[in-house]
């Protein structure tokens, strides 16, 4: 019979190298999925930018409720070997509840303000998504996804009083550039 005497300082050390394999196994395989969403999002604020623009009718904010449903079937496309190395870790799962948060936040405040005041969509989801982006920053312990959300939540608030009306639209296709198409690139390009 084997017994395990592992000290407290060796355990620790086991768990922080199990997790920083999370974290490097994660980076690995998230660069595709935020490159395809950060481009869904940016080509529905430049559409929407451009209609609103055009038309001055503030139900074509009602668009933004097309970016999941693209979204969602384009991200299950993905190469079946990608899927295999992908399973569920520590990381990726509390990276998987923050998304899921800024999904069901996004699209209810979104909602509610589509009818009370649809000018301010899309500054509340560009601002949700610097704090999903902040805080999957934190977890990776990636500056640059850090720095990206913390200037996109806090550049969106103060931009609400600067920018023209529909002008948020483009201020989300920034945010999605700034915290989804560019973290993606750097974490494929790592991932090589």
């Amino acid at each position: 019979m084997e017994t395990n005497n592992l000290t407290p300082e060796k355990s620790l050390q086991i768990i922080s190298e199990a997790i920083a394999k999370s974290r490097r196994d994660f980076e690995k395989n998230a660069g595709t999925p935020l490159i395809t969403w950060g481009c869904i999002v940016l080509v529905f604020s430049l559409l929407i930018w451009f209609i609103l623009k055009e038309t001055n009718n503030a139900n074509w904010n009602f668009l933004w409720f097309g970016i999941p449903v693209v979204g969602w079937p384009l991200s299950l496309i993905r190469p079946k070997d990608k899927k295999k190395e992908a399973s569920a870790t520590f990381i990726s799962n509390m990276l998987g509840y923050i998304w899921i948060a800024y999904g069901i936040f996004a699209t209810l405040l979104a909602t509610a303000f589509a009818f009370i005041k649809p000018e301010f969509s899309g500054y509340l989801t560009a601002v949700l998504l610097g704090f999903a982006a902040t805080m999957t920053g934190i977890v990776l312990k990636n500056r640059y996804i850090t720095a990206g959300g913390l200037i996109t939540g806090i550049g969106c608030t103060i931009a609400l009083f600067f920018v023209e009306r529909w002008d948020a639209a483009l201020l989300f296709g920034i945010a999605a550039v700034l915290n989804l198409i560019i973290p993606g690139y750097i974490m494929n390009r790592k991932a090589k």
